[in-house]
């Protein structure tokens, strides 16, 4: 992997401090500082394999071009929420040691017939010159389906517009990240702009018991009981990784608020995993 130093890092944040502004003169993207980057993550070996792929291309870009090669500089996440999209845009940034822009999309959306498009292209060319992994977050909510009957002729301008974008956009030894929750809701023709495709699946059986404990060991350090895993990843299944995350960091915060309690038990694990399904009901 390509390593970063803070210096380097702060310089490619200090040239772009110059963000774009739409007809508000409202930022339409933000850096995300290098300190603020979370880039550990527990995937399924396959899709483990998919991430180191695209950084490895990446570090080796300059042998790759020296053979009429490019490296994967477009990529799709897709999944559910709280499987990992946006930390996996982050880790890309550490991983690359690049900056981290990331398109804000309620002022990039106008009301206003036609500045979508011209918003999308000046993200573009204002940030071209500058190598970062630009993050383009729901994505869905600029490149739905054109096939929609219901959509004015103006969302299929967009979707034209970004898709040409997609066309003619040279990242600069950048990457471009989008991520999306609904699949269906792409344009067919988005998918094939992509060097890379990938879904972040929901956690299994090995990677809840991983990020549990994981989590549990950086946010507290004090020894924890042994668990019936058996039962917990039963409780568990079909939790996102979000969940998992949070029941660790649940448990975790009653110890630590509870004088009388020394120890992340089985009990609390399961009442926190409870707290969770009962805030997915009434989600």
């Amino acid at each position: 992997m390509p390593k970063t130093t803070g210096t380097k890092q702060s310089t490619a944040e200090r040239s772009l401090i110059a963000l774009p502004l739409n007809q508000d003169r409202l930022s339409m993207a933000t850096v995300v500082k290098r300190e603020k980057l979370r880039h550990d993550m527990v995937l399924p070996d396959t899709t483990e394999d998919r991430f180191r792929r695209i950084e490895c291309e990446y570090a080796a870009r300059g042998r790759l071009a020296a053979h009429n090669l490019n490296y994967r500089q477009k990529i799709l996440l897709y999944g559910v929420p709280g499987c990992g999209k946006t930390l996996g845009a982050e880790r890309l940034a550490w991983n690359t040691g690049l900056a981290l822009v990331k398109v804000q999309f309620d002022s990039l959306i106008s009301s206003l017939m036609g500045d979508t498009g011209k918003n999308l292209r000046k993200v573009f060319d204002e940030i071209s010159e500058t190598p970062c992994v630009l993050f383009f977050d729901e994505c869905d909510s600029i490149l739905r389906t054109r096939e929609d009957d219901k959509d004015v002729g103006e969302v299929k301008r967009v979707v034209n517009t970004f898709l040409q974008i997609l066309d003619e956009y040279n990242p600069n030894n950048g990457l471009i990240v989008m991520a999306t929750n609904l699949t269906k809701s792409l344009d067919p023709a988005v998918w094939r702009r992509f060097d890379d495709v990938i879904e972040l699946p929901k956690p299994g059986k090995n990677e809840v018991q991983l990020l549990l404990i994981q989590t549990l060991k950086a946010s507290f350090s004090k020894e924890v009981d042994e668990f019936d895993w058996d039962i917990l990843l039963a409780e568990m299944e079909g939790f996102s990784a979000a969940q998992v995350v949070k029941v660790a960091q649940n448990a975790a915060k009653t110890v630590i608020l509870k004088h009388q309690i020394k120890t992340v038990t089985q009990s609390l694990l399961m009442s926190a995993i409870q707290e969770i399904k009962e805030m997915s009901n009434h989600g």
